[in-house]
Order: C-alpha cells, then sequence, then structure tokens
C-alpha cells in the first residue's frame, strides 16, 4: 500500500480521557510509534496539541465517538494540523484483543495509509443552526409522545371526543378538553359554549361521548400532560425565533429552496441546517446523495446483482426530503409530480417518493453549486423532453 502522509496520529476518544498513537517514518521505512494518554480538558488538549507539534505531526485522525469529539477537534484545530474526522461504523478494528492503544493505533495506520474517508464537519455557524433545528426536532417528537398518551387517557376512560372532534389541542377541541380537566359539569349548554358554527357535530353527541369514566387519578395526569404540552409549545416558539436569526446570513438560500415543488419553510431550514450553503465538500450530487442515504446499496453476488435498500445516511436531512416528496407528489403541474407517477406504475408508491426526494436533492446540490433560481418546466416543455427521452 502506498504511504500518503508520514508523520500520522490517531487518537481514541472518549469521555476522560483521549489515547494518541503518533506513526512517524518515510514511505520506505518501518513507522516509529509512540503514544500517549491526555485528559480531555481544555488545558489537558492543548497539552496535547503542543505534543503532536513537537512530533512533527501533520494529519490527526479520529472518530467520531458520540460529541466527545468536537472539543478535542476544536482545541487541536487552532494548532494547525490537517484534520479527519471518521464514521466508526466504517473503521472497525480486526478481531481480537481491544485496548484503546490499540484503537488509536489502527486509527494512525489508516491516516497513514489513506484507507479511510473524511466525514463532513460544517462550519460553525451550520453547526449552531444544526443544533437548533435538531433540538425542535426532538421536542416536537417529544410532544407528539405527550399526545398520544392524552389520547391513551381519554380512551381507557372510554371518553369518545376524539371520534367527533378532530383536534382536541387547539380552538374548540382544547376548551372541550379543558372542561373535562377543570372538573366543570358537562352539559349541552356549557359544550355549545365552547364551539364554533363550522363544527359537525351537535352539542348532544358531544355529550354523549364525554360520557366516560374519568379518575381523579386519569384527571390528574391529563392536567400534567397538558401542561408539558404548554411547555413544549413555548420551547418551540424560543427555537423558531432563534433559527429565524441564524438563518438570516444565508436569506438568500433559504428563499430559493422554497422555491422547489414540496419544500416548506421547515424542509428548507433541515436542508440549510445538514447541508450547509457550500456543497464543495461533496465532488457531485451522487456523493451528497449518498452521505444523505438516499442512494440504494449495491449487492452483487456470483455475478448476480440483488436488489437493495437505501443506505443509513443523514437521518434528518433524508427524512426532511421525503416529506418534501411527499407534498411535491400533490403540486399539480410540477416536474416532480409527473416524475413521481412515472416510477409509481413501475416500482411502487414507496420507491417512488425516495426516488423524488432523491431528484429533488440532486436539484438541491445544483441550486446552491449555481447559485440560480428553481425554474419549473412548462406543460410543453415537460412534454418535448419525455418524447425526446422516448
Amino acid at each position: 500500500m502506498e504511504v500518503v502522509a508520514e508523520s500520522v496520529a490517531g487518537i481514541d476518544v472518549h469521555q476522560k480521557q483521549i489515547t494518541v498513537s503518533v506513526l512517524l517514518g518515510r514511505a520506505s521505512q518501518k513507522p516509529k510509534k509512540v503514544s500517549k494518554r491526555f485528559g480531555t480538558t481544555t488545558s489537558e488538549l492543548k497539552e496535547c496539541g503542543t505534543w503532536l507539534l513537537e512530533q512533527h505531526v501533520s494529519l490527526v485522525l479520529m472518530e467520531s465517538t458520540g460529541q466527545y469529539w468536537r472539543p478535542v477537534w476544536q482545541i487541536l484545530g487552532t494548532f494547525g494540523f490537517d484534520q479527519i474526522l471518521c464514521n466508526p461504523r466504517i473503521i472497525k478494528n480486526i478481531p481480537g484483543k481491544k485496548t484503546d492503544q490499540k484503537d488509536s493505533e489502527w486509527l494512525a495506520e489508516l491516516a497513514r495509509y489513506g484507507l479511510v474517508s473524511a466525514s463532513y464537519v460544517p462550519p460553525v455557524d451550520i453547526q449552531e443552526l444544526r443544533e437548533s433545528t435538531r433540538l425542535r426536532k426532538k421536542i416536537t417528537e417529544s410532544m407528539t409522545a405527550t399526545k398520544n398518551e392524552i389520547h391513551n387517557i381519554l380512551q381507557r376512560s372510554n371518553i369518545k371526543l376524539t371520534s367527533y372532534v378532530s383536534d382536541i389541542f387547539h380552538g374548540s377541541g382544547l376548551k372541550i378538553l379543558n372542561l373535562l380537566i377543570d372538573g366543570v359539569v358537562i352539559n349541552e349548554n356549557t359544550i355549545a359554549r365552547c364551539m364554533h358554527g363550522k363544527m359537525k357535530s351537535s352539542p348532544a353527541q358531544i355529550e354523549k361521548a364525554l360520557d366516560g369514566i374519568l379518575t381523579k387519578n386519569n384527571r390528574n395526569l391529563l392536567m400534567v400532560n397538558m401542561s408539558l404540552i404548554k411547555s413544549y409549545d413555548k420551547a418551540v416558539e424560543d427555537l423558531n425565533s432563534i433559527i429565524d436569526v441564524q438563518l438570516e446570513k444565508f436569506s438568500d438560500l433559504y428563499c430559493r429552496l422554497q422555491g422547489i415543488p414540496g419544500i416548506s419553510t421547515r424542509s428548507a431550514q433541515i436542508i440549510i441546517a445538514e447541508i450547509g450553503a457550500d456543497v464543495s465538500p461533496f465532488p457531485d450530487a451522487h456523493h451528497l446523495a449518498s452521505w444523505a442515504g438516499l442512494c440504494p446499496g449495491n449487492y452483487e453476488s456470483a455475478g448476480i446483482k440483488h436488489g437493495s435498500s437505501i443506505l443509513h445516511g443523514n437521518k434528518y436531512l433524508k427524512s426532511a426530503l421525503v416529506t418534501a416528496a411527499m407534498g411535491a407528489k400533490k403540486s399539480n403541474n410540477s416536474y416532480l409530480q409527473d416524475f413521481f407517477w412515472r416510477l409509481n406504475s413501475r416500482m411502487g408508491a414507496q420507491k417512488a417518493i425516495v426516488a423524488v426526494a432523491h431528484k429533488m436533492l440532486k436539484i438541491v446540490y445544483s441550486m446552491i453549486e449555481s447559485e440560480k433560481n428553481y425554474q419549473e418546466y412548462k406543460n410543453d416543455q415537460r412534454l418535448e423532453s419525455l418524447i425526446a427521452k422516448v
């Protein structure tokens, strides 16, 4: 194997300490191994950087272990090293005795021979935007779980409010739910005062639906869960304000992305947070699609190619694009809608949605690279394109 770097370091990162192994030597010689351990406080990491400079290290490789790698990356980056962050899933050591030193030596070997590709580490402003959007997603998922718990409480109390009211967390549905929580005497008059004129159900129907057995404990649980939802709503509102400020420097790209059919404001926010405003770290759109997990894997054995599912990839970007693809298939007179229905007839809806998401990601790559707007084909232009392909 060809040596690509003659002075490299591999770092095995943990919460309390890091193990650093350095390989030094010319390509024609067996490298000299030097290992040392450091703590993970700021002063100790700076001491590690100074020691690496003394060893004349030019390239540092570490794996992305949780969040522990981030301070190591930031502090060592100030010393001017070329750094590579890699996915632990693709650099597993050979089976056998496992120690921190052997892991760090293995990382150094991979760096010396250039056997590992670098993970994408975005700029600081994109990292901060990414942290905000990901936290919002976690809070939204927690809110959904809390709402499901409220539905469970109502069902086990034989209260069938959701059979007549589509949304019990806003508007009239919330007012009626509060009647239950507050222990108000429920009759047609009290229910009618909570209802707006467009509701299809009558007060009499809702009164029957509320005729269940709500115990004191279940009422208390409803109060606790409703207070959680209020706190989640406030947290999401605060995060939206933070995200709006963080997006100001990317306002042009943010607006242009929303010109693609199916991409909402939230989808555009997630796309910028995960990819950034510069696609140069990805050689082409196919590399970006593979990183996002929207490319099918390759599986060939004995000369026969077998079907393979899409890769793991970036789950935040992938889910945002799949959601956008589901919206794009409903956008009338659009190229993406035509693309979905052409594929749907031969591969099914699920695979067609993923293919549309893949297509949208390629469009996003092209828009960021060229700094141009999305331009929709007119009906006659799409027809000419289809005829040309046939």
